[in-house]
Order: structure tokens, then sequence, then C-alpha cells
């Protein structure tokens, strides 16, 4: 599987305005995103999303998703995944546990994309 980015999402006591960099990776839960998995999440969702994410859907771009627009963002994955592909559904399943954690938690989505 060749890993294009992750989806980060900062942990419980982690500091306030931490950036997912190497150095601190173990402050955030992470979620690969396949390149297999990406062509048909962009087409799919990204222009269904693209009105709650900071920063441009792309495949070469870091953006993200604020705390006020998450559960918005999962109610979008789910209606989205009744009809996507086995493959992308169970993806997406995990992006949207992955966001309700981060929603818990009140800290924001951040897709880094290579």
């Amino acid at each position: 599987m060749t890993t294009i980015g992750h989806v980060f999402v900062r942990r419980d006591g982690a500091p306030a305005g931490l950036a997912p960099t190497p150095e601190n990776l173990t402050h955030f839960e992470s979620l690969p995103v396949p390149l297999a998995i990406w062509r048909p999440f962009e087409e799919l969702l990204a222009e269904h999303l693209s009105e709650l994410s900071d920063g441009e859907i792309e495949r070469e771009e870091t953006f993200s998703f604020a705390p006020a627009h998450l559960n918005a963002m999962i109610a979008v994955i789910e209606a989205e995944a009744v009809t996507a592909k086995p493959e992308l559904r169970d993806w997406l399943a995990a992006l949207a546990a992955l966001a309700r954690r981060a929603a818990d938690r009140h800290v924001r989505v951040v897709f880094v994309m290579a």
C-alpha cells in the first residue's frame, strides 16, 4: 500500500497549537491516506467538503477542518459512504470515527498530503 499522506488529530493532553511534524507525532492520532483511496475520496467528497475546509482539498496540500465544522464533515462523509465502493467505505468509516474523536476533544482534523 502506497501512502500519500495522513490525517491527524491531536491527542488529549497535547499542547494547543501543536503541528503534526515528525518530532511531534506521538501527540497525534493518525490515519494513513493510501494512494488507491485518494482519487475516489477526492472525486466523491472534495466538492462537498471544500466549503467546510481551511485550505484546498488537493493531493499535494495540507488542509484542515475546524472543530465547528466537524459534525457537518462527519455527516457528509457518512452520507456519501453509503454509495461508495467497499474499500473506500471502510476508509471513510475510519475517517468519520477519527473526526468524531476530534469533535469530542474540540480539535482540528488535519490532512497532510505529499
